[in-house]
């Protein structure tokens, strides 16, 4: 119960910031305005011809796969865009319109918001430690009867508490949103992915909730990403800044060493667990699923390792 309180302690801190509070509502706000947008400026013309549309889609695709190759673009370029040719052509043969919006395909395509929420939990875990550091507070944390690693353990739960309401939120809005601008139905909707380099047809369902339980994966990874930094530095500002820089900069390293036979055994292309999901998408080749969570779950464990180390011998006179 003492621990309870200590993780029920930080969770008020989180919520006292008016930071949070803008957190939980722009995600709400936006997924609102883009359900309004996408209601309102809905084309039933498209809708009703989308087989003339894919069909112009796909010329205009051929023509950016032969670019893709004579330019030298990067080898992931053209392989994604020749499996989203593919695909139109097996939803033209099956007669799947990939322009039905339902209340699962709005939360499909909402998915990438959950990039949005990633960059507000780093904020968060890269704050809180180092926070009370910069005003000094951490001191009246460690004069109570618990230990360092109890201090340091609570407020990892609290952050990783708050990823997971955050996400919750995303979840909710997007559904809710997207049932009432197109429908409570939907889930038996066909969603076409590519698969050992074949179109497969699944349930669109499905894909969203794997989806979903991949994305909050990738959270956790980074709240352990943050808080080591968070612990690393006495400044709250640098510690954010740094977390942040880590997280772009990450994502823009990828696309230079893809090529590289050890860029599967680095953080960031293992990063993006979603890839598994569609074929098309991955960028590094040679990983999969289950190699990816070894290698994220090796990450955390070295991230949590040397939060604690340097937690327990850390000067507080500061």
């Amino acid at each position: 119960m003492k621990f309870l309180s200590l993780v029920s302690n930080e969770w008020i801190k989180i919520f006292s910031r008016t930071r949070t509070w803008v957190f939980i509502a722009l995600p709400i706000l936006i997924v609102l305005g883009v359900a309004i947008y996408g209601k309102v400026n809905e084309d039933d013309t498209v809708k009703s011809n989308w087989k003339q549309e894919v069909t112009q889609q796909n010329k205009d695709l051929k023509n950016q796969i032969a670019e893709a190759k004579k330019d030298g673009s990067p080898k992931f370029v053209a392989e994604s865009l020749e499996n989203e040719y593919k695909q139109n052509q097996y939803a033209l043969k099956k007669d799947i319109s990939p322009y039905e919006t339902t209340s699962w395909k709005f939360m499909k395509d909402m998915a990438p918001l959950s990039s949005l929420l990633g960059l507000f939990v780093i904020v968060v875990a890269s704050d809180i430690v180092a926070g009370e550091f910069a005003k000094g507070t951490i001191k009246m944390l460690l004069i109570r009867p618990y230990s360092r690693w109890k201090v340091l353990l609570s407020k990892l739960v609290a952050t990783l508490a708050f990823a997971f309401f955050l996400w919750v939120i995303l979840v909710a809005a997007t559904w809710l949103f997207g049932s009432i601008f197109y429908g409570f139905g939907g889930m038996d909707q066909p969603y076409l992915s590519m698969v050992d380099g074949k179109i497969h047809e699944k349930l669109i369902s499905e894909y969203v909730l794997a989806n979903m339980g991949l994305e909050f994966i990738e959270f956790a990874v980074t709240v352990f990403l943050a808080f080591m930094v968070s612990t690393l530095f006495y400044s709250s500002s640098v510690a954010i800044g740094i977390s942040l820089f880590l997280t772009f900069a990450g994502n823009a390293l990828v696309l230079f060493i893809s090529s590289k036979s050890w860029a599967k055994y680095t953080l960031f292309p293992n990063m993006d667990l979603t890839q598994y999901l569609d074929e098309g998408l991955q960028v590094v080749k040679g990983m999969s699923l289950p190699f990816s969570l070894g290698m994220l779950a090796i990450y955390s464990a070295l991230f949590l390792i040397i939060t604690f180390a340097v937690f327990q011998k850390r000067d507080v006179k500061a």
